[in-house]
């Protein structure tokens, strides 16, 4: 039997959507999310926020996940008050889950009343809340009730009903007045979702709001049943109300006491615009629209990130861009299409088509584009992760081959974690810089890209720089999970990946998280080794963020199982901690405002015994930016503006708390976001894979570390006629009277320098220890080693800590580090050795290095 031409098309596209991971569901189903069945229900997507406990409302069009009414439920650190709202939505034939919150209700009420979720059929009888199995019937519907925040003794029901077949979600809003007085209710929607790839309007024709992501592939449309929906002001938290001629604050309700007053709206989701369009076309009528899937080919593989403008007739219904797999999938109404597709390094192709009433699956072969294939190595020919920048010269443009949040072609720059990739590119002339950290030479080359035509990149990239017995770590970056960025995860590893970083422990705000599973992913697992950890991020800012790590997860849980903020630094510092049953951990004080920290507490430049007892659980603390050291902080700034935390620190070091500096990127961006800063630590691991967190902890603990832009500073004191053992970094030698050198020694891959060495003595820099290109030329070198020097020391009255820092005094990075990063200088910073003089240990000078401290007398 031969399946007629549109039977056989309906078979394609069922059988590209299973591809997807789609599955069919009879009816509507309810499932409670679990540990045991997690995987197998709760949707896909960057932006998924479901935990153990969630509801999930399916069918066979969409998948709804409704966080439980429980108190302090939040979807992430910026996403709060989520309880009883729609956090996850996505279509099954694709799943992309990018929105953080929907929010019927608006931000009038809060749903934490577990027990008033109820489950109901299409007949209106009641589902046992409490079942194990999916709950199933041709209609569900789930609802929560919620007090209003305001307090005006109104109460609200929200009510999500989703039926079989249905590609969207109804969410009704009954609103009573429990009260004795006449209340004034606007109708409001709230919709977070968030980034800068999201597009936003409304469209008055049809009466829809809609939220457009279109390099995700998610697009969701809202409507206010029987109104023209508006938005209320601006920002990351969209407010929609029910247009009124005469009040800018939306149209309201009287709810008289006792009275009960309903709002109703729809939430649906589609790959782009088009669909959302074709969605609001229909609403209040019969017509319905219909599945379109385009796939996009070629003899070099799937066409994705094509950008295709659909047309009906002269209307403009959006743009969308193909996935990874080439496929584009949305819904429209009947008509005649022109689809504009457009795609990196190939011709425009015009596409018509039309639609009936039934699904429509079409393929179109494209011409091969012009690419650039990659093959990276170190001088062993051994394949490493790479960061590959393409800049247009002669007149080409620079490339944009995606958005910082995207995971490895991120603007000009592709990042791969084996060497390899092939990348479209357009026709033209480029600068290409190959790159992978400061241990290794990076290299730079120009290409010509000829139309449809294939150009191979071969580089060998030696490891120029020696860090035996060192490994270069990063303690605090940040992707999607973290709540304030949208980056991919994937892409913040595959940062580290191309950068050389070695230890990376996960760091997103207030949860517990991993990169396990994206090295996994990347085939990296011995490439970079990690923890599970978090940043606790309180208020105020900047001093109440603290880093730790290794801290124990807990899968699918709020927060991971992480601990909650505090509004006392001191308290949430102390909880961090202690977490874990005390276990230990690296705990890390980010980016402080260290006299805040140390004795002015309200910032008001008078001394109040700060919150100094952070200090007493601080393992080690961020005091980036490095090049900060060479600057003494004028005394008229003002307290909040105490940014130069190097300086700081040596005054905290003058005072006896030896608590080691670490610099960081905080990075929360994929471009160029990871590499810039890093720290070294004294390792026993000769692989990555041979790094122990143990280790780690003892080795921050105790100041083993150099900080550093990019140059590898190593640093140790030579006692007894320099023939003695060499004390490193964080070290406290017992020197009496003896003689000692410091043993300096500098290197620098092919693309950074350095031209001065100082070294300081109890934070002011020691006299004679200034060492520049200019006054000292026999010091430096052209070479990779660009300074080792064995340095006398001058005997010491008094214990003295000293630290060594160089810098390449009016050089960059440069563009290996992209045009941001790229202008930063190449520094690196050694925690201090402790030279102890008298023999009675270790004691601070107390002095305040020229600025005063702000401290209490009696402290």
């Amino acid at each position: 039997m031969r399946l007629s031409s549109s039977l056989k098309h309906f078979g394609l596209f069922l059988f590209a959507l299973s591809l997807s991971g789609w599955a069919p569901v009879q009816g509507v189903e309810a499932i409670r999310i679990t540990l045991e069945n997690y995987d197998d229900i709760v949707p896909a997507g960057k932006e998924i926020d479901a935990i153990v406990g969630d509801w999930v409302l399916r069918n066979d069009q969409v998948s709804v996940v409704i966080a439980h009414p429980t108190p302090g439920r939040k979807a992430n650190m910026t996403v709060r008050g989520v309880g009883g709202m729609v956090i996850d939505f996505t279509r099954k034939s694709r799943e992309s889950d990018q929105l953080s919150c929907y929010y019927p209700a608006g931000s009038l009420y809060l749903f934490e009343q577990p027990d008033s979720l109820t489950l109901k059929r299409a007949d209106d009888s009641s589902f046992d809340v409490d079942a194990s199995r999916p709950l199933k019937d041709k209609q569900i519907s789930l609802s929560v009730a919620g007090v209003n925040i305001s307090g005006n003794g109104t109460s609200a029901v929200v009510t999500y009903t989703l039926r079989d077949g249905q590609a969207w979600l109804d969410c009704d809003v009954a609103v009573t007045n429990q009260g004795a007085q006449t209340q004034q209710i606007v109708p409001e929607l709230a919709l977070r979702c968030d980034g800068s790839l999201f597009r936003t309007d409304a469209i008055d024709e049809l009466g829809i709001f809609f939220a457009e992501d279109r390099y995700f592939g998610q697009c969701y449309g809202i409507a206010l049943v029987g109104e023209k929906i508006v938005r209320n002001g601006s920002g990351r938290n969209i407010v929609l109300r029910a247009h009124s001629e005469s009040d800018s604050d939306g149209r309201k309700l009287s709810v008289e006491p006792g009275q009960t007053q309903h709002w109703s709206s729809q939430l649906t989701s589609s790959q782009g615009l088009p669909g959302i369009q074709s969605w609001g076309a229909t609403l209040g009528s019969s017509a319905k629209t219909v599945p379109m899937q385009l796939k996009l080919q070629s003899s070099d593989g799937p066409v994705e990130h094509a950008k295709i403008e659909f047309r009906r007739g002269a209307e403009v219904l959006g743009l969308m861009e193909s996935d990874e797999q080439g496929f584009v999938r949305t819904e429209l109404v009947s008509g005649e299409y022109t689809a504009t597709i457009n795609a990196i390094g190939r011709e425009q192709r015009i596409h018509e088509f039309e639609i009936e009433s039934k699904p429509v699956s079409n393929s179109i072969t494209l011409k091969p584009a012009s690419r650039v294939r990659a093959h990276i190595a170190d001088a062993d020919d051994e394949p490493i992760a790479a960061k590959v920048q393409f800049v247009g010269i002669d007149g080409t443009e620079t490339p944009d081959f995606g958005p910082d949040s995207a995971i490895a072609a991120i603007k000009n720059v592709v990042y791969c974690a084996h060497g390899n990739f092939s990348q479209p590119i357009d026709p033209g002339k480029y600068r290409v810089i190959v790159s992978h950290g400061p241990e290794y030479d990076a290299e730079i080359l120009e290409l010509e890209v000829l139309p449809g035509g294939l150009h191979d990149i071969n580089c060998r990239l030696p490891r120029t720089v020696d860090t035996t017995g060192w490994i270069s770590a990063e303690f605090h970056s940040h992707s999607s999970p973290s709540g304030d960025n949208v980056s991919h995860q994937t892409g913040r590893v595959l940062n580290l990946l191309a950068e050389h970083i070695e230890f990376a422990p996960c760091t997103e705000h207030n949860r517990v998280d991993t990169y396990a599973d994206d090295l996994q992913l990347l085939g990296a697992t011995q490439a970079m080794a990690t923890c599970t950890g978090m940043e606790l991020t309180g208020s105020p800012l900047p001093i109440n963020h603290q880093n730790a790590f290794p801290i124990h997860r807990h899968p699918h849980l709020q927060d991971g199982g992480g601990p909650d903020t505090d509004a006392d630094p001191v308290k949430q510092i102390e909880r961090l901690a202690l977490w874990d049953n005390s276990n230990a951990k690296v705990v890390q004080t980010n980016h402080p405002n260290l006299p805040q920290i140390l004795g002015d507490r309200d910032l008001d430049g008078k001394p109040d015994g700060g919150f100094h007892g952070m200090l007493d659980f601080m393992d080690v603390v961020e005091i980036h930016p490095p090049q900060d050291i060479f600057e003494t902080p004028a005394l008229t700034i003002a307290p909040k503006d105490k940014n130069n935390r190097m300086f700081y620190w040596m005054q905290l070091l003058n005072l006896g708390y030896r608590i080691p500096g670490v610099v960081n990127t905080d990075a929360h961006y994929n471009f160029h976001g990871s590499g810039w800063l890093r720290n070294y630590l004294r390792s026993s691991a000769m692989t990555p894979s041979e790094i122990s967190v143990e280790e780690v902890i003892h080795v921050c603990e105790h100041g083993q570390m150099v900080m550093t832009t990019g140059p590898f500073l190593e640093v140790g004191l030579v006692a007894n006629d320099k023939v003695g053992k060499l004390h490193g970094v964080g070290e406290e030698v017992l020197l009496g009277q003896e003689q000692a050198a410091l043993y300096v020694r500098i290197q620098c891959s092919n693309w950074l320098d350095v031209n001065r060495v100082q070294v300081f003595a109890n934070g002011r820099p020691l006299e004679g220890f200034n060492f520049t290109r200019q006054s000292h030329p026999a010091y430096f070198s052209n070479e990779v080693i660009r300074f080792e020097q064995l340095l006398d020391l001058p005997t010491f009255e008094e214990d003295t800590h000293l630290i060594v820092a160089t810098i390449g005094e009016g050089l960059k990075l440069g563009p290996v580090m992209g045009p941001q990063q790229g202008e930063l200088p190449p520094v690196a910073v050694a925690n201090p050795i402790f030279l102890d003089i008298d023999g009675g240990g270790f004691r601070a000078n107390g002095d305040d290095l020229g600025v005063p401290l702000m401290l209490l007398e009696d402290h």
